[in-house]
């Protein structure tokens, strides 16, 4: 009899998990957030140009979360991106460390591309952290790593803007 009775009860809890489930995914609503809506809206971003070399690892991020080059888009987007290194710390003796910020700052417009209005604007930043040796190329690799990896951090946030801006 005890078997019989945990199995029900087994049955009765996957029965109302089931239905938890399923009322769950009813309020879900999943729609893309680049390239064509289900109503035929076109959401495709072109992405300008880059100028430098930080600029142009914040565009490669932004185009590929974006779906790709885009020949003919919807949306224009106008960016600007820049690099700073700062907070260093003295270093004693050779070889010893000092410390540095590096923040990666990207303002950017998206516009309409038909009617060149702005749609959303802004400007985000990244910081990362960086050691730097006393030897000089040590310090130009340093510098460089610590700006890619704020630079990817600002695209994430750019990325994210336009995401939640497309989406209204």
């Amino acid at each position: 009899m005890l078997s019989s009775e945990s199995f029900g009860s087994s049955r009765t809890s996957r029965l109302v998990a089931l239905t938890l489930g399923l009322a769950l995914l009813a309020g879900c609503q999943a729609r893309p957030l680049y390239g064509t809506t289900n109503n035929g809206q076109d959401q495709s971003v072109a992405v300008a140009p880059a100028t430098n070399r930080v600029e142009r690892i914040v565009r490669n991020e932004l185009v590929l979360g974006f779906g790709g080059e885009k020949t003919a888009a919807r949306y224009d987007l106008d960016l600007k991106v820049k690099a700073s290194t700062s907070g260093l710390l003295p270093g004693g003796i050779d070889n010893e460390f000092s410390a540095a910020r590096t923040t990666v700052t990207a303002t950017y417009a998206l516009k309409d591309a038909e009617t060149g209005e702005i749609i959303k604007s802004g400007s985000r930043f990244a910081d990362a952290q960086l050691d730097l040796p006393s030897q000089s190329f040590a310090q130009t690799r340093a510098r460089q790593e610590s700006e890619d990896r704020a630079a990817h951090s600002a695209a994430a946030l750019v990325r994210a803007d336009i995401a939640a801006a497309l989406a209204q």
